[in-house]
């Protein structure tokens, strides 16, 4: 395996990776083709195949991260992406790795330190809780919910060819209203939410919207991870009306109801405020993520 077999991760490779995964359930988000069209100008996504697996490899800043293959357990083609990782003084040398393939690579390569990831480790929640709200714990949810729905003329709708405008005319109005122009995160956030609504339906995504007064002012975008658990990918809200990011949740957790068992609602990369409003929800799991590196070395 060399670098040169890799390929840029392109609009038309979707129906490459719902195959794979199709057979081989992604451990993470991040592994997700919707996830790294949208997020290409900031991580550049390449892949190969090799036997019955994908190898994923991303470069941000002059950095490489490869993941482990997606595919069955094969001990020859692992070898080959550490090999080819050492070579090139990538470090860690295996990232993004999840916890079914870490207790496997422990066993099959005791020469790497694993060590987590947990601002990378995925929120995992029941739908039925984010959508029924139940008991005591979800009291300050409901309260902010239920302020939200009485004091606001609201309605929600999927998002169709017909909405998308006015769902991009919002996104452009709550960036102003977040202050994406100083912030180089936000800067890239938003450009990824309009790359997923650019190409929305060709990406296999799907989203509802929340008008108040006629007038967009939240929406989420999702796709399905696997057969009992969807990914909420992008979610804004107009954070000036109480109660409306409360909303938008819990619409989406009822929109996703009957379909699937879990929502992801993907990491909180660290920031504190981020990881306080996850665990305000109850996961009921988290999927946890590490990375492989070479014995005494610590990455970042």
């Amino acid at each position: 395996m060399e670098l040169s077999d890799f390929k840029v991760v392109d609009l038309d490779d979707m129906k490459v990776f719902k195959e794979q995964y199709s057979k081989f359930h992604p451990q993470h988000s991040d592994y997700l083709h919707g996830i790294m069209y949208t997020w290409r100008d900031y991580m550049t996504y390449s892949f190969t195949k090799m036997n019955d697996s994908i190898i994923l490899l991303g470069e941000h800043d002059n950095s490489h991260y490869i993941r482990p293959p997606i595919g069955p357990h094969d001990k020859e083609v692992f070898q080959e992406v550490i090999d080819l990782s050492i070579r090139e003084g990538w470090k860690p040398v295996i990232s993004m790795i999840g916890k079914e393939t870490v207790d496997w690579m422990k066993k099959e390569f005791p020469q790497f330190e694993y060590r987590s990831h947990g601002e990378y480790f995925d929120y995992i929640y029941q739908t039925s809780d984010l959508a029924n709200l139940p008991g005591k714990d979800y009291l300050k949810v409901r309260n902010y919910l239920n302020n939200f729905r009485k004091n606001n003329d609201h309605t929600v709708e999927a998002i169709s060819r017909e909405n998308i405008k006015e769902a991009k005319d919002f996104l452009i109005r709550w960036c102003e209203q977040k202050g994406c122009k100083d912030d180089p995160f936000l800067i890239q956030e938003r450009q990824a939410t309009f790359y997923a609504l650019d190409d929305l339906f060709e990406l296999g995504l799907e989203g509802i919207i929340i008008r108040v007064n006629g007038q967009v002012e939240a929406f989420s975008i999702f796709e399905e991870m696997r057969p009992d658990m969807a990914v909420v990918h992008y979610e804004k809200a107009n954070f000036d009306m109480v109660g409306l990011y409360q909303a938008i949740n819990n619409e989406t957790a009822t929109f996703l109801s009957g379909r699937y068992k879990f929502i992801d609602r993907e990491s909180d990369m660290g920031v504190p405020g981020l990881r306080r409003a996850k665990e305000k929800y109850r996961p009921h799991h988290m999927l946890e993520i590490y990375h492989a590196d070479a014995a005494g070395h610590s990455s970042k």
